[in-house]
C-alpha cells in the first residue's frame, strides 16, 4: 500500500460514512458505505480478505481515497446510492436495463406539461418505468380526458388561441387563461395521485359527478364521464393480473442474475420490468432503483432475500418491506419468479440458436455480436445506409447507425456498400458476423472493401430471389426452411436493416420535397418548415390541413393564409 494512502486510512474515524477508492489517474473505482469507516476500509488491505477477487483488485488498484462522514446508516445508504448512480465506478455492481422502458414525465414549468420520455435527463418528475409505449400512451390519453393537463411544450406566452385539444376537452388551455394557476395545480396533483396508485378515489369521484349530472338532466356531460369510465375499464381489463383495485405494491424477485419487478398501481399491472443484475444483491437494486433515481415508491415492497439488517435500513422508505404477508402476495411473488424462468428460457433459446448459427454457417466462433447493413435509395437519389446491431440474438437499438452516401455520381449499390464499410470499420471494431442484405455481388464488394482496410470477418447475406443464404467464398449457397431458427434470425436482421434504411430514406425524401415545394411560400423559412413537418409529418398532410390546424402551428394568420393559398394551387 502506498504511504500516502496508508496514512490517510490510519487517520480515518470510526464513524458512519461513505468511502471512495480512486486509482492512480484519480478515477473513482469503488464506492462503499460503513458503520465504522476505519475498520471497513482497513479490511480491503488484509490478505485474508483477498480470497474475494474483487476486494483484491480494489486494493491493488487503489492509490488514493476520500471519505464523507454522515450522521446515520440511512444517510450513508442514500449517499452511496447517489454517488454510484452519478459516477458508475468500475467495481460497483451496476444496474443495467435489459430494455429501454418509457416514463411519464412532468415538467417544472409554471403550468407543467406531461409527455412520454425514454430518458431521465430533463429536470422534473418521472413516473415509471412502464412495460410498453402503447400502455403509457393509453394512460396519458385517459388522464388528459380526466384532468386536462397540457401536453404541448410550447412557451405559453406566445400562444394566442387555444388548440384543438382544448376543443376535444383534453386540455384546460392555461395558454389562453382558461384556468387559474391554483386550479391547474389541483388538477395536476390529482393527476399525480392517480399515477401513484390512488385510482379508486378518482373513479369514485367520477361516478359521483356522472350521477349528479344525470340527476340534473345534463345527460350529454354525464355521457362524457361515462365514456371516460369505460376507457378506464378497458385499460384495466387489458392487464392480465387479477388484483384488488386499491392495491399499490411492487413485487421484486432476483435469481440467476436476472431481476423481475412487477409494478402494480391502483390494482393495475403497469409493468413487468426485467433487469440484468449479475452478482448484485436485492439491497443493491433497491438502493440504485428507488433511492438514487428518486423513483416514486409504492406503499409496500414485497421482496424475498433481504437480511434483517437490510430490511431495517429500508423500512423508513416504505410502509412495508419484506416477505409476502398473505397468500395473494405469495402468488404474485410466484408469478415474478415464473417470469424469471421464462426470461432464462428465452435467453437459453437465443444461445442455442447462435450455436446452431455457428455450426450451420461454418463460423469460427459463436456470433454474439452481429451487425447488418442495407442500402436504400430512389433511382439513385438520396442513397442511405443503415447499420443495425444484434447482441446475443436481440437487437440493441441504442447502437444503430445510419449513413448518408454523398460521393456517388451515378447509382451504385456496390460502391455505396464499400463506402459504408470503410467509414464504419476504419473507426469501429468488426462484429463476429457481418450480415449484408444482398447476394454474392454485394458480399464481394464488402469483402474487397475490408481487404483494403486489412480487415477480415465472417460475412453472409440472403439472396432475395430464392431466399438463400450466400457466402463470399467457396461455401456457395445454403437453403434452410423458413421456420428454421437460424433462418428466422437472419431474416429478422434483414428485415430490421431494411426497415431502418427505408425510414431514414423516407425522412430525407420528405425533407427534399419540403425544400422544393414549401420554399416558395412567403414567410416560410427554416424554422417554420421544421415546425410544420414536426407537426404534420408530411407535405400531403400540410396541404390537407385546415386553417384551425395550421394556426396552432403557425401563429401568424397572414402566413397561414399564404399556406392555404399555396395548398389550393397545388392540389390541396
Amino acid at each position: 500500500m502506498k504511504r500516502a494512502l496508508q496514512n490517510k486510512i490510519s487517520s480515518l474515524p470510526e464513524t458512519c460514512g461513505v468511502y471512495i477508492f480512486k486509482n492512480s489517474e484519480g478515477k473513482i473505482i469503488y464506492i462503499g458505505k460503513a458503520v465504522k469507516l476505519k475498520r471497513r476500509v482497513q479490511s480491503y488491505f488484509r490478505e485474508s480478505s483477498w480470497k474475494d477477487e474483487k476486494v483484491r483488485k480494489i486494493a491493488e488498484e487503489s492509490s488514493d481515497m476520500d471519505f464523507i462522514i454522515v450522521p446515520s446508516e440511512r444517510e450513508a445508504l442514500l449517499l452511496e446510492a447517489n454517488l454510484i448512480y452519478k459516477y458508475k465506478p468500475r467495481y460497483n455492481i451496476l444496474l443495467k436495463e435489459s430494455r429501454f422502458y418509457p416514463y411519464i414525465y412532468i415538467s417544472r414549468d409554471e403550468f407543467p406539461y406531461v409527455e412520454l420520455r425514454r430518458d431521465r435527463k430533463a429536470p422534473g418528475m418521472y413516473f415509471g418505468p412502464y412495460t410498453s409505449t402503447r400502455l403509457v400512451r393509453s394512460i396519458l390519453e385517459l388522464l388528459q380526458r380526466i384532468f386536462k393537463v397540457r401536453s404541448c411544450k410550447q412557451s405559453l406566452d406566445r400562444i394566442k388561441k387555444a388548440c384543438f385539444l382544448y376543443h376535444l376537452k383534453m386540455c384546460s388551455a392555461p395558454c389562453v387563461g382558461k384556468i387559474t394557476k391554483e386550479e391547474y395545480k389541483k388538477s395536476l396533483d390529482n393527476f399525480i395521485e392517480f399515477l401513484e396508485g390512488n385510482t379508486l378515489s378518482v373513479r369514485t369521484s367520477l361516478e359521483e359527478r356522472m350521477y349528479r349530472l344525470a340527476d340534473n338532466l345534463q345527460f350529454e356531460q354525464a355521457k362524457e364521464i361515462r365514456d371516460v369510465l369505460d376507457s378506464m375499464d378497458k385499460l384495466y381489463s387489458r392487464q392480465a393480473v387479477d388484483v384488488p383495485q386499491d392495491l399499490s405494491i411492487d413485487v421484486l424477485a432476483l435469481s440467476s442474475g436476472i431481476l423481475v419487478l412487477l409494478e402494480i398501481r391502483g390494482g393495475m399491472l403497469l409493468g413487468k420490468l426485467v433487469y440484468d443484475f449479475p452478482e448484485g444483491k436485492v439491497s443493491d437494486f433497491i438502493s440504485q432503483f428507488y433511492l438514487a433515481r428518486e423513483k416514486h415508491r409504492p406503499k409496500s415492497l414485497i421482496v424475498s432475500g433481504l437480511r434483517k439488517t437490510e430490511t431495517n435500513m429500508f423500512k423508513s422508505e416504505f410502509e412495508y418491506i419484506g416477505k409476502p404477508r398473505t397468500e395473494f402476495e405469495s402468488r404474485l411473488m410466484k408469478i415474478a419468479f415464473q417470469n424469471i424462468e421464462q426470461e432464462l428460457n428465452i435467453r437459453i433459446g437465443a444461445v442455442e440458436t447462435l450455436k446452431q448459427t455457428r455450426n450451420i454457417l461454418g463460423l469460427k466462433k459463436i456470433p454474439r455480436f452481429i451487425e447488418g447493413i442495407d442500402i436504400s435509395h430512389t433511382q439513385g437519389l438520396m442513397t442511405v445506409a443503415s447499420l443495425v446491431v444484434f447482441e446475443s440474438g436481440k437487437p440493441d437499438k441504442s447502437r444503430y447507425r445510419r449513413y448518408r452516401i454523398r460521393n456517388l455520381e451515378v447509382p451504385n449499390d456496390f460502391e455505396a456498400l464499400a463506402t459504408v464499410i470503410k467509414r464504419r470499420y476504419s473507426k469501429h471494431p468488426l462484429p463476429d458476423l457481418l450480415f449484408i442484405d444482398g447476394g454474392f455481388p454485394q458480399l464481394r464488394a464488402v469483402s474487397e472493401a475490408l481487404e483494403e482496410l486489412n480487415l477480415k470477418t465472417e460475412i453472409v447475406g440472403i439472396a432475395k430471389e430464392e431466399e438463400e443464404i450466400v457466402f463470399p467464398d467457396s461455401r456457395g449457397k445454403l437453403k434452410l426452411p423458413p421456420d428454421h431458427p437460424v433462418m428466422k434470425l437472419l431474416v429478422s436482421i434483414r428485415d430490421e436493416t431494411h426497415r431502418f434504411a427505408v425510414n431514414y430514406h423516407r425522412y430525407l425524401r420528405e425533407r427534399r420535397f419540403v425544400s422544393s415545394e414549401i420554399d416558395g411560400i412567403p414567410g416560410i423559412g427554416p424554422k417554420r418548415k421544421r415546425l410544420l413537418m414536426k407537426h404534420f409529418k408530411s407535405v400531403s398532410r400540410i396541404k390537407k390541413a385546415s386553417e384551425e390546424e395550421l394556426c396552432k402551428v403557425i401563429k401568424n394568420k397572414k402566413i397561414v393564409a399564404e399556406i392555404l393559398k399555396w395548398a389550393k394551387e397545388n392540389g390541396g
